[in-house]
């Protein structure tokens, strides 16, 4: 009589965390970027919102970064045989025409990320437009941002990796990744807002070197995973990691990714929004790239599972609805004040103030947010849609990289 082998439990998490990825979001995802086109399919909108109607959007805006990005996602799910009926080639052609003279270089960098993932011949191009700009970030007066400079590596990271840009492109990386690591404070391993530099404004310099946000622990994150895959480089492998490590011990209980960190203090300095696209999109994809980057193990599944875990187990608004499956969107956040009260970074006047508090006296945020406290931001922006795809694509690459270990 024959005997079935029990199901080690970590391939039981990756094959439940596959079906929910691709049955659940997926569909959703590809679905919004259809409904995202706008100036007649050249670009995507900057967001859509709920219109009136049963399943109707408003869209404002376009964003360029915000095309790239989406595509990127489109194209990996395109690899695992997934499509959306959008106009590829047309939002290629913009962004293509765009990339080369766009004022910051780390957009540029996701375009260039993109046309590799396609074998695009047009990465060439893009590639020799950015080595000719490369002066711009590496002067000693350029105050790099952490995210935006970790889109440019690791946009330059994989033109390494596919043999694009020579040697010039090798030392182009290497200097890129070595100015973004002192963003990382060496104690907490977290990344600020920007770097240490002598600015006009000191109170400006002050919030972006001691606070941090999600986005400035995720992008930096992947830029130096990419750095390690494509040159070797084991302290681009370790900063990576360390970062993931640092970010999963603050995950809140809920599977939360917080949305502003005391980079000093090591916690957060502003729990809330918490963002959509941090947890099914950001947050694994960061967590992925990190396995990517030092070696394939299920260390991380645990956070990627609660991670998307909080959709339907958050204590925040747990009546509230965030997936819009007719409308193809996944709402925007769950944050403190009204929406239409609040001003950038989804905070009101009272929350910026205490994030900057923390930046001065180093006070951390341990308020709950739970029952009916809070609302929902009901809008979507496409980048979020792009990034699930892509987050969806990378842990599938990751199951299969392990299988083959196994």
């Amino acid at each position: 009589m024959s005997t079935v082998t029990p199901l080690d439990p970590s391939l039981r998490r990756e094959q439940a965390l596959l079906r929910l990825m691709a049955d659940r979001y997926v569909p959703v995802a590809l679905r919004g970027l259809e409904r995202s086109l706008t100036d007649g399919g050249a670009w995507l909108c900057f967001k859509a919102l709920p219109g009136a109607g049963d399943g109707e959007l408003v869209l404002e805006g376009r964003s360029e970064r915000y095309t790239a990005m989406s595509l990127i996602g489109l194209t990996a799910q395109a690899a695992r045989g997934r499509s959306a009926d959008v106009p590829v080639d047309r939002l290629l052609a913009s962004l293509c025409a765009w990339a080369p003279t766009t004022a910051e270089l780390g957009d540029a960098g996701l375009v260039l990320w993109l046309l590799l993932m396609r074998n695009d011949a047009r990465a060439e191009a893009l590639a020799t437009a950015i080595l000719a700009r490369g002066d711009e970030v590496l002067r000693p007066t350029y105050v790099p941002p952490s995210m935006e400079f970790a889109y440019l590596l690791i946009g330059v990271s994989e033109a390494v990796r596919c043999g694009v840009g020579g040697d010039a492109m090798r030392r182009l990386a290497d200097a890129v990744a070595e100015r973004l690591a002192l963003n990382q404070d060496e104690r907490t391993q977290l990344f600020s807002f920007a770097a240490k530099a002598r600015r006009k404004n000191f109170l400006r310099s002050r919030v972006d070197t001691r606070l941090g946000s999600f986005a400035s622990q995720v992008y930096p994150t992947i830029g130096f995973a990419f750095h390690a895959r494509a040159t070797g480089d084991s302290r681009s492998s370790r900063i990576a990691r360390t970062c993931a490590d640092r970010i999963c011990a603050l995950q809140g209980e809920s599977g939360q990714w917080w949305w502003v960190y005391n980079v000093v203090r090591g916690g957060p300095a502003s729990r809330y929004p918490v963002y959509s696209v941090h947890q099914h999109g950001m947050g694994p994809m960061m967590l992925c790239a990190a396995e990517i980057g030092g070696g394939h193990d299920p260390r991380y599944d645990a956070a990627i599972e609660k991670s998307f875990a909080w959709f339907d187990r958050r204590p925040e608004l747990p009546g509230a609805a965030m997936i819009d499956a007719s409308r193809g969107m996944i709402w925007r956040a769950i944050q403190h004040d009204d929406p239409h009260t609040t001003e950038r970074l989804g905070l009101s006047t009272a929350e910026i103030t205490r994030m900057s508090r923390s930046a001065w006296f180093g006070g951390l945020d341990e308020r709950p947010l739970a029952g009916t406290a809070g609302f929902v931001c009901g809008e979507c922006r496409p980048y979020e849609l792009g990034w699930m795809l892509l987050a969806e694509a990378m842990y599938a690459d990751c199951v299969a990289a392990r299988a083959l270990r196994r």
